[in-house]
């Protein structure tokens, strides 16, 4: 029977056994990490899913939207590439007045409201890849800090369960940031709107995590812990690496689908309200994600096993999306969407969890999950190079669909060499 490790210094020969185990956080606590994750992933994904793709249609037509949204989205993805992981390192380095990483907080999310403002106003292509870069480059800031407070403050026994409602947090932004552009009609208020929402939901964890008692906060951040050669945590382990490529390749499946969903149930499914049938088949299968993922945060903790969980999602997201390669009609589409959000649950339910375990110590922590959440943010580019000559070939969706099946199969081949992770 294996014991739950308690509070204090953990040892052993693996990644972050000399890691000193934070106290035990609170619901409080928690529930104002998931508010942050809200925020941003509100920002990110209801332009993705809605504004971005009407408004690229209508500057470019019909004839030049597909180039022009696979442009701002990869540039935007890109500038996400660098910004993340030097967001998270100024965060390791970050101790003012204001706090320990909390200056990032609040710098990139100023940057990233401009960004929104000029998406508002924005007529034409170029305008509309400033503000999609500008909302990239700053909200990657709180991104990185808000990942990067689980491995400061959160003890493994509880990092399932943190991990997860991290993941269902990023499930409910994408879910509110697509209300809130649907709402509007998809039209450019939707960024306004979503500029409001952004601080005022922020505000959550920075109260929060002052209030938080110094026994809580475990090691602080910005001191990094050196040996032969220099910073041990800049020398990722062979397991952070396997961990890393699971993640790229499971997001990477989740960019083909996203991508071009807009398009697919326009010209393929031939829906009447095609905004309205995003919608519905992101509520599917978001909330199916949502209420799968909480629970196998939960149960892995408990079990003290991650593996099999990422394994099951992985497979499950393969089938989803053969069944969305083989879908003509809405019933069909949704059936997908249900098995893929079944699959995303169970993923994003342990997926905190595992990469958190392969960390090397605390004091770079923010550095490594940057460097981590890349896995997050390049499929963003990758997927428009992919998808976009697959889908404009004879071959089409279909074959769009089931690639992403089989990255999703290699996926759950990269848990086979980790180590570290049960």
């Amino acid at each position: 029977m294996t014991t739950a490790p308690g509070p204090g210094r953990v040892s052993g020969s693996e990644p972050g056994a000399d890691r000193v185990e934070p106290r035990p956080v609170g619901a409080g606590w928690i529930v104002a990490l998931a508010l942050g994750v809200v925020a941003v992933f509100a920002s990110w994904f209801g332009p993705l899913q809605i504004l971005l793709p009407a408004q690229t249609d209508l500057v470019a037509g019909p004839g030049g939207r597909e180039a022009l949204l696979a442009l701002v989205v990869g540039t935007g993805a890109a500038v996400a590439l660098v910004a993340n992981p030097l967001w998270g390192l100024v965060s390791d380095r970050c101790r003012t007045r204001l706090g320990t990483r909390m200056p990032v907080v609040y710098a990139g999310t100023a940057l990233g409201v401009v960004g929104q403002v000029v998406l508002f106003g924005a007529t034409t292509g170029p305008v509309i890849l400033t503000g999609w870069v500008l909302v990239q480059l700053g909200l990657n800031g709180p991104f990185a800090v808000l990942a990067a407070l689980i491995a400061d403050r959160v003890p493994t026994v509880q990092r399932g369960l943190v991990g997860s409602l991290f993941g269902v947090g990023q499930i409910v932004g994408v879910i509110a940031g697509t209300v809130v552009a649907e709402a509007v009609g998809a039209g450019t208020v939707g960024y306004l709107l979503l500029a409001g929402i952004t601080p005022v939901l922020l505000v959550a964890i920075v109260l929060a995590d002052r209030a938080a008692p110094t026994s809580v906060r475990g090691t602080v951040p910005g001191t990094p812990a050196t040996g032969a050669g220099g910073p041990r945590g800049f020398r990722p382990t062979r397991d952070y690496v396997w961990a890393w490529l699971l993640r790229f390749l499971m997001n990477l499946t989740n960019a083909i689908l996203l991508i071009y969903l807009f398009f697919f149930l326009d010209e393929v499914v031939q829906v009447e309200d095609v905004a309205g049938s995003v919608l519905v088949v992101t509520v599917i299968t978001l909330v199916l994600s949502a209420v799968c993922a909480g629970v196998t945060g939960a149960v892995s903790d408990r079990m003290s096993r991650r593996r099999v969980f990422a394994v099951a999602g992985a497979l499950a997201t393969a089938g989803g999306l053969i069944l969305l390669a083989l879908a003509t009609t809405l019933p069909l589409v949704l059936l997908a969407a249900a098995v893929l959000g079944l699959g995303w649950g169970l993923f994003i339910g342990v997926d905190m969890a595992i990469i958190t375990s392969t960390l090397a110590d605390d004091a770079t922590s923010g550095t490594l999950l940057g460097l981590a959440n890349i896995a997050n943010s390049l499929p963003q580019v990758v997927a428009p190079v992919l998808a976009a000559p697959i889908v404009l070939s004879a071959a089409g969706y279909p074959a769009l669909y089931g690639v992403g099946a089989g990255i999703a199969v290699a996926a759950a081949l990269c848990t086979l060499p980790l180590r570290s992770v049960r």
